[in-house]
């Protein structure tokens, strides 16, 4: 169990570094609100970059595990699909939401081998698998790449709706997601990417 000024100086951390980013807010600003000190932030995480990744990585648990109770009490793993582009519309529509995280962490730290870009990724395989699971029990064909192609949308549409301050962006990808849903239905046996070319 976390001991609890590791868990206000993480609380502290993401709600700066999602409101304000990573590189603009410093580590003395973080301490200093959540009134900590400095020791407390290298004997738990040794530096700024890796209490980032501790960041990411809870707040990824938390994002995945709130999309699968927004979609519980769905019982066909199809619908539940769609019910995660309702859920993050429903996020974006929030007064709280200021953009996805795991996109800014890729856009500040261009370095893919770096530890944040790292936890980025890592969220963004979570996100898949999420995917995968509800595309394998719905019997859907090529489940590995329409699972992708989800998580595609899904990221599409944060990104979009940072800059329209819209739930548009989730609600359209929501269509669009339907339509892969139904060739993935239609079409058995096939990639889903795969296309005939006509003479």
């Amino acid at each position: 169990m976390a001991s609890p000024k590791k868990t206000k100086l993480l609380e502290c951390a993401r709600r700066l570094f999602e409101t304000e980013g990573f590189h603009t807010t410093g580590i003395d600003r973080i301490l200093d609100e959540a009134g900590v000190a400095k020791m407390t932030l290298y004997n738990n995480f040794g530096s700024k970059d890796m209490l980032i990744v501790a960041v990411l990585n809870d707040a990824s648990v938390d994002m995945i595990d709130q999309l699968q109770r927004a979609i519980a009490h769905i019982i066909d793993p199809y619908e539940q699909i769609l019910g995660v582009f309702d859920a993050l519309a429903g996020w974006h529509s929030s007064k709280d939401f200021c953009g996805c995280m795991f996109q800014a962490a890729v856009a500040e730290f261009p370095n893919p081998e770096s530890e944040p870009a790292l936890a980025a990724h890592e969220h963004l395989l979570r996100l898949i698998s999420l995917f995968k699971n509800m595309c394998v029990r719905a019997e859907l064909d090529d489940p590995d790449t329409l699972a992708s192609m989800l998580a595609m949308l899904a990221s599409g549409a944060n990104c979009m709706a940072r800059q329209m301050r819209t739930r548009a962006p989730a609600d359209q990808a929501r269509q669009i997601s339907e339509i892969l849903l139904e060739r993935a239905c239609s079409r058995p046996g096939r990639p889903i990417g795969s296309h005939t070319i006509l003479n």
